[in-house]
């Protein structure tokens, strides 16, 4: 046991308290730098795999892109561009109308005799024009 208060004494002895302190300053100091960098770390990856989602978006953003281009230079995909922006037809082309099921026409109700009679009553009350 007095070989570790012996110990303990030289270390006292052999560094002032002011040193220690000091010491104690600076891996405070250290600590609270390497906890800022660990968190501009943390952030630093998380801004990057958002950067990458919207690159590989962009990414495939580009190939639909490209792939249009090529489409519309060929005659097929640029007439069909053309067709589905204006109404165009070429000569001799028609419009085919096609009806799946016949569309009857409503049915007129023929008013009533009592409603016949109400209209006429209402009728000769009324300001004509």
């Amino acid at each position: 046991m007095k070989e570790f208060q012996h110990k303990k004494d030289n270390i006292k002895k052999k560094y002032p308290k002011w040193v220690l302190f000091l010491l104690f300053v600076l891996i405070v100091v250290a600590g609270k730098g390497l906890a800022s960098i660990s968190t501009k770390q943390i952030t630093s990856s998380e801004e990057m795999k958002l950067v990458e989602a919207k690159r590989a978006e962009l990414e495939e953003k580009q190939r639909n892109l490209t792939s249009k281009v090529n489409e519309l230079n060929t005659r097929e995909g640029l007439e069909k561009e053309i067709r589905s922006k204006f109404d165009v037809v070429r000569p001799g082309e028609g419009v085919i109308l096609v009806v799946d099921k016949e569309i009857q026409a409503p049915i007129k109700e023929e008013p009533s005799v009592i409603k016949k009679l109400w209209n006429g009553v209402v009728g000769v009350f009324k300001k004509k024009p």
